[in-house]
């Protein structure tokens, strides 16, 4: 077909881009190497798996080295997460407060010494927080396992376990009484012929329509008010 004519003009529109998509601008030069003009801008990671064994054995002398103490380290309260979006969420804190300890006699110079953290700056705000630390420290004594200072000390302290105790003792891996997420309880009821008849949407709008007009409601009520007492007085 010459140029031109309709048979080549479809032919040309048939081979059109469809410029709707992206334009394609793919980068495939990549600097694998240094040189004077750009350095090696891809970094390799050749020595993942040693750096994993590695942790593992820092671990592992880790736990060695702490034994028979828990690996996480020391017991944390539970406290509430920061700003309005978050504080209905719980998460471990730094330390007890001083009020807790004393709560649950516990000295607080001997605290961390039995691996519990201490904050002296936490206040609490709420009784129900209180109460739940408090619990969680108790819960934590009655479980607890000390080993004396000196193990050749002829007469043990009154604070020190058994020896039985102290010979069923474990090593805790893993966090020390970890926060665990109530599961809201959904208690089922049998629906009544009420609750078929109730029209919740129409119910709802309703009282937003009655929170929303509470202003204009109260203001029309005075009006009509002192409407009828000048209506009154002219009666009169």
């Amino acid at each position: 077909a010459q140029p031109g004519t309709s048979r080549s003009r479809a032919l040309e529109l048939d081979t059109m881009p469809n410029f709707r998509l992206a334009i394609p601008n793919a980068h495939f030069h990549k600097h694998w190497h240094d040189s004077a003009a750009h350095k090696g801008r891809i970094r390799q990671w050749h020595n993942q798996a040693a750096r994993k064994h590695r942790r593992r054995e820092a671990r592992l002398a880790k736990a060695q080295a702490v034994f028979p103490r828990p690996v996480a380290g020391m017991l944390r309260p539970v406290v509430h997460c920061q700003t309005i979006r978050y504080n209905a969420k719980k998460r471990a804190g730094k330390g007890f407060t001083l009020d807790e300890l004393k709560e649950a006699g516990i000295n607080k110079r001997e605290a961390r010494g039995v691996g519990i953290s201490v904050d002296f700056r936490r206040k609490n705000r709420t009784e129900q927080s209180l109460r739940e630390n408090v619990d969680r420290l108790k819960q934590y004594k009655a479980n607890l396992i000390v080993f004396p200072k000196k193990s050749n000390r002829a007469k043990p302290k009154a604070t020190d376990s058994s020896k039985g105790e102290q010979g069923k003792a474990e090593q805790l891996i893993g966090d020390i009484m970890p926060i665990v997420k109530a599961a809201p309880k959904i208690v089922p009821y049998k629906i009544t012929d009420a609750d078929k008849k109730a029209k919740v949407f129409f119910t709802l709008r309703m009282e937003r329509s009655n929170a929303k007009l509470v202003g204009k409601r109260e203001v029309a009520r005075k009006k009509k008010q002192a409407a009828e007492a000048e209506a009154a007085k002219t009666k009169v």
